[in-house]
């Protein structure tokens, strides 16, 4: 980039859909990694999954600046190439014009200078090349709508993460076992939706794959390479899909997806937001024919970037129509837009208000014609009061019915610490739970450590709040989801950090009438550690899941854990990180960590994505359990 003036004049290119089998595509090695105790085992550079944490500022300087920042010669700005794809400009870097000036830097400063140039990591070709290709199913079979269902981010759309029909007892639990194991490219992968006979997953690399439930073989695959998924996906019906069928997906580019849910064929594609680090990580919720899909944006690391106009993202919600894709209403849920406030010591103009992502999926209330989410903090220091908040908005129109922040001034990102707040925003959706009696509350977790009940009646306000008494802070407390069967309310806390600084991971319950507290199991580390990377915190990110009876919780150690919902006696145990064959052809296969999405469980089984952000290498796994295997 320093001498030669050729602009990345390469155009945005709509993703590519190859139904399988997926042909390997040839692309330069990265970097050697250096080598691990583990055999066969490679440690990426700096850090797996893609999202190499690297600032990529300092390098785009050094290597690119001369040239683009100011642009000289005909180049492009950094501003006018933040308009390509991370993709493009990772290609560009790696193998087109600019390979000569990429030579001297490794793959997390590559990746760095990518994000830096267009706010997002790249899914390099290098991730899907030299695969094996999956197991195809010997027949395909018809769809079986009303079979076993967890069918997107909770079994309805309460968001309460409580399956009634399991498909097997609490007696049955200590027989689990497992089933089989696949293999899938890359990391954060979604949350495997179960829809009758079917398993529906996919991955931050751009795969989306539709499996049979009971023995893994494949259905169908797609490769999307720009519409990396990390969000739970809905099956509903549509008339247009010959199937009567289709598949919904949000992903990180801000594109939802429909695809036939029997043959994976693209329905439509339709782009809800265009802003430069916006993102769709929470599970767009199908109902009534209308999907609603939330919005988050990265924009906490982005005010010390010298040339980043820090920050315009603000939580959004947008209508789509499930059948074609269009766009029903679109709604920002603090109502006012950005506006300029000062410039920074580089001379860049600054916004704000900004903030409040929604992480977590939206939660419907048909009685009031409602939606809830929980939101993000603060990106500035200009108030924002829709942050960390509960926020009711109405189904029909998007209109802002009520907010209630529950903490103020939270404004978290790269700056001064006196600016800095503690991080207690809301990454889990609110549940709505009906209580003895017919009354109904809004229940909901913060990373913070405390639980929450809302009167939905009198606008969220807080019945009870209960702390659980552990340390908190950006991924403390409670994490992605809190679960309940309607009597308890299950806090999994995160809490990583020192025991003498408070952390204290775990599972807490509490009951859902009063907010007492019942009983508590903290986590303690394991004596082996099983994660590639070798670190092994026993917290709990992941959303946990009830059945009668017990509740599943996955720590980010690995280990998949059920528990007697009456005293927390730990009823199963098993290692998702312990190496495992697949049906699709990898041997001894790692798992890792489970951190987002938590177990999904219908028709006798229970699944679980394991391995999260460079805990597992190379791949993750779904894994299906089953009574004695079968």
């Amino acid at each position: 980039m320093k001498r030669n003036h050729a602009s990345i004049a390469i155009g945005m290119a709509a993703a590519v859909l190859f139904l399988t089998p997926v042909s390997a595509q040839q692309a330069p090695a990265p970097n050697t990694p250096q080598s691990h105790p583990r055999p066969g085992y490679q440690i990426p550079p700096e850090n797996s999954a893609g999202l190499y944490p690297v600032g990529g500022e300092p390098f785009f300087r050094t290597n690119c600046g001369a040239c683009h920042e100011p642009a000289i010669d005909g180049a492009e700005s950094r501003g006018e190439m933040a308009k390509y794809s991370p993709e493009e400009v990772y290609d560009k870097l790696m193998t087109g014009s600019m390979w000569q000036y990429a030579a001297n830097m490794n793959q997390a400063q590559i990746f760095g200078v990518v994000r830096y140039i267009t706010g997002k990591s790249p899914v390099p070709d290098f991730a899907v090349a030299k695969k094996p290709d999956p197991d195809m199913c010997a027949s395909d079979t018809p769809l079986q709508p009303n079979g076993p269902m967890w069918n997107g981010w909770s079994t309805d759309v309460t968001n309460n993460r409580y399956q009634p029909n399991p498909g097997f007892t609490k007696t049955d639990v200590p027989r689990l076992k497992l089933k089989w194991a696949f293999s899938i490219p890359g990391t954060k992968n979604p949350q495997p939706t179960i829809f009758g006979d079917r398993l529906y997953t996919g991955s931050m690399d751009g795969f989306i794959y539709s499996l049979d439930a009971k023995t893994g073989c494949v259905h169908w695959r797609i490769f999307a390479r720009n519409s990396p998924v990390r969000a739970a996906m809905t099956v509903g019906k549509n008339t247009g899909a010959p199937s009567g069928y289709a598949l919904y997906s949000g992903d990180d580019r801000q594109y939802m997806h429909a695809y036939d849910a029997r043959s994976g064929k693209l329905l439509w594609s339709t782009r809800v937001f265009d802003h430069q680090v916006g993102r769709i990580t929470g599970a767009p919720t199908l109902y009534d024919g209308v999907l609603y899909v939330p919005l988050s944006f990265s924009e906490e690391s982005q005010r010390a970037v010298e040339g980043y106009p820090c920050c315009t993202g603000l939580g959004r919600l947008i209508a789509v129509n499930a059948e074609d894709g269009r766009i029903i209403w679109n709604q920002s849920i603090l109502g006012e837009e950005p506006h300029p406030t000062v410039k920074n010591k580089f001379g860049t103009q600054q916004y704000g208000p900004a903030g409040g992502s929604v992480w977590d999926s939206p939660t419907i209330d048909a009685k009031r014609g409602v939606l809830y989410v929980g939101t993000g903090n603060s990106t500035t220091t200009v108030p924002n009061p829709a942050s960390d908040a509960i926020v009711a908005m109405d189904l029909k129109t998007g209109k802002v019915k009520w907010i209630n922040e529950v903490y103020k001034d939270d404004n978290m990102f790269a700056g001064p610490a006196g600016d800095a707040g503690p991080d207690w925003d809301f990454g889990s959706s609110p549940m709505l739970v009906t209580l003895r009696g017919g009354k109904q509350v809004i229940i909901e977790g913060s990373k913070s450590t405390e639980i929450f009940a809302l009167d939905p009646d009198h606008e969220g306000k807080i019945i009870w709040r209960t702390p659980l008494f552990g340390h908190g802070g950006g991924t403390g407390g409670i994490h992605f989801g809190p679960t309940t069967d309607g009597k308890v309310v299950v806090g999994p806390l995160n809490d990583p950090g020192l025991a003498s600084q408070g952390a204290r991971p775990g599972i807490v319950t509490v009951d859902i009438n009063g907010g007492k507290l019942l009983w508590r199991v903290d986590n303690k580390p394991q004596a082996a550690c099983n994660l590639a990377s070798g670190r092994c915190p026993p917290g709990i990110s992941a959303a946990a899941s009830t059945i009668p009876g017990v509740l599943f919780a996955a720590a980010t150690d690995g280990h998949l854990r059920a528990y007697d919902l009456k005293d927390g006696t730990v009823l199963w145990d098993y290692d998702t990180a312990i190496p495992v064959d697949t049906v699709n052809g990898y041997k001894q296969a790692w798992g890792g960590g489970v951190a987002t999405g938590g177990p999904t469980i219908g028709g006798g089984m229970v699944f679980v994505a394991s391995g999260y952000t460079g805990s597992s290498g190379e791949n993750d796994l779904i894994e299906a359990f089953s009574i004695d295997g079968k």
